[in-house]
This record gives C-alpha cells, structure tokens and sequence, in this order.
C-alpha cells in the first residue's frame, strides 16, 4: 500500500488526502456530524475529536477541521489511522447501458450540471473540494452554487465563485444571469429540530 499524502489547500482549514488507493465510485460525496453517516470512513474520520467535515471523491478525500485550535501534526496521525483501518472499496460496479440525465433536473439545470463536470469539477477537485448545483430560478436566471469539501468556508471560495465558477457556466449557459452562494447543506452545531420546536410554540404555543 503506497503511504498516505497530506496536501494543502487554498482554505487553512482543510488538507486533501491522498491515500493511495481507491475510496469510492461515481461523484464526491460530503459528510458531517449531524446527519446519518452510511461511509464507514467518513463515519471513523468524524470520531476525531477536531474533524468538521469529509469528503470523499474517488481517489482522494478531504477533511476540514472545527477551527485553528486543532493542529494539523496532532490530527494527522489520527486520520492515517483511520484510513488505514477503513475498508478496502470494492470492485466497480459493471458498467451498464449510458447513464441518462437525472429526470428531477431540466433542460437549463442539466446544462450547468454539464459545465460544471466538465469544466470546473476538475479544477475543484484537485484542490480538495467540490461545487453543487442547489438549485435554478428561471425567473431572473439566478443559479445557486454550493462549496463543499476545502472550498466551503475558504476565504478565496467567494473569489472562484465569481472569477472562475460564474464564468464558465454563464459562458455556456447564456440563461444564466449570475451564480451565488447556496448555504452550507448541514450545518455543524445547528439544532433543525429544536428550531421546527420553536416555530411551532410561536405559532401555536407550548400547550
């Protein structure tokens, strides 16, 4: 097994791993605390103490710590560990007739689902990170981006939305007025149950 590779990233907060050998099938994927982990990986990298998030593409994946209190040469060695104890991935699953475009998406959102696998993608990933469509308003032509991995939360992440992400897509996609942030999809530390508590006590009182 080839050692593991630490690699730095535009965002302090977040280093891109190598691990020599592959981790997954098909896209990157993100994970957090607060919801259901079902990748036996990422669910060991969160039990550190420190972890935030993970991403796992392919062949590399990405862990963002909680804050600069967490150094990094104390963290290492836990993720290492935790890599070395995870699973091996199995085989790719044959491959079958063409994959067809994802039926909930439209003719715009699948045209800048295109661009981004093509264009900006592979720019991200190399840097440990990720862009989603979170969604599409055909009304002002507004597409909503969400970062994740390294790029959620790095200070130049506003400066790639706009300069190299905005870009792109309006450049094959003329629909498309302007591209903005999308909020995080799980927030760490955010209570969602306890706020639908609370609407409904304003709503409708205690009892």
């Amino acid at each position: 097994m080839k050692p593991v590779e630490f690699e730095q990233t535009p965002n302090p907060h977040a280093l891109r791993i190598l691990p020599g050998r592959p981790l997954s099938h098909g896209a990157p994927r993100q994970f957090t605390r607060n919801v259901a982990v079902d990748e036996p990986l990422a669910a060991a990298l969160l039990k550190i103490d420190g972890i935030a998030r993970v991403m796992i593409g392919p062949d590399f994946l990405t862990v963002v710590r909680e804050n600069a209190r967490w150094e990094w040469d104390a963290l290492r060695p836990e993720i290492v560990l935790a890599i070395a104890d995870a699973p091996e991935c199995g085989p790719e699953p044959a491959s079958g007739p063409p994959q067809a475009a994802r039926p909930e998406l439209g003719e715009i959102e699948q045209q800048i689902e295109d661009v981004l696998d093509r264009w900006v993608r592979p720019m991200l990933a190399s840097d440990g990170g990720d862009a989603i469509l979170a969604r599409f308003d055909p009304a002002d032509g507004t597409a909503w981006i969400r970062m994740e991995g390294a790029c959620g939360g790095c200070p130049s992440g506003s400066i790639t939305l706009k300069r190299g992400i905005e870009q792109s897509i309006r450049r094959w996609v003329p629909e498309v007025t302007r591209v903005v942030a999308a909020e995080p999809e799980n927030r760490p530390g955010v209570d969602h149950k306890a706020r639908i508590r609370d609407w409904i006590a304003r709503k409708w009182g205690s009892g």
